[in-house]
């Protein structure tokens, strides 16, 4: 509340003071428009005064000529300013239609580059298939050839035990037939 206090003083000192200096102004205008004088102009105190204005042709044909200047100078620099303009924006025009180019080389350089991708995925998916082929069919040669010496290896068994057989019951007939003649001649 001291503060808000503090502050209205101040303001109520303030506008005291305004209000002392603004009487103080006025008074002393007042006072001295009492002690100026008004003397009559041009040749005393009786007659009237006319103001004229005296005019030079040359100086009217110069600020002419200066005016003819001037709007001739405004329109070329307006002219100048257009074809500057127009010069700027043509060039702008070219730089974005030389812009426009390069990104359609770029797209197209993309979609190339796209294409050739996926060509050599498809060469590689190819190769991969073709190499799959190969082991599946060295696989399969081995196998066939793991399983034909299987059957021969059989075979040569078969042969070699029937031959065996052969040879064993051929040697048991011969020893029967040898004994049985062994028995004959002896009796």
């Amino acid at each position: 509340m001291s503060k808000a206090t503090e502050q209205n003083d101040k303001l109520k000192r303030a506008i005291i003071i305004s209000a002392v200096l603004h009487i103080i102004l006025f008074a002393v205008l007042i006072w001295s428009s009492f002690d100026e004088h008004i003397e009559a102009s041009a040749g005393g105190g009786g007659g009237s005064a006319i103001d004229a204005v005296m005019v030079d042709p040359g100086a009217v044909v110069q600020q002419y000529n200066r005016q003819q200047d001037q709007q001739a100078s405004a329109r070329r620099a307006e002219e100048e300013r257009k074809k500057l303009q127009q010069q700027q924006a043509e060039e702008l025009q070219q730089k974005q239609a030389a812009e426009q180019e390069r990104l359609k080389q770029l797209e197209k350089e993309r979609l190339a580059a796209q294409e050739q991708q996926k060509q050599a995925e498809e060469a590689a998916k190819l190769a991969q298939q073709q190499q799959q082929q190969a082991e599946e069919a060295a696989k399969a040669a081995a196998d066939a050839k793991k399983k034909a010496e299987a059957e021969a290896a059989k075979a040569a068994a078969d042969a070699k035990k029937k031959a065996e057989a052969e040879a064993a019951k051929a040697a048991a007939d011969a020893k029967k037939k040898a004994e049985a003649e062994a028995v004959k001649a002896a009796a």
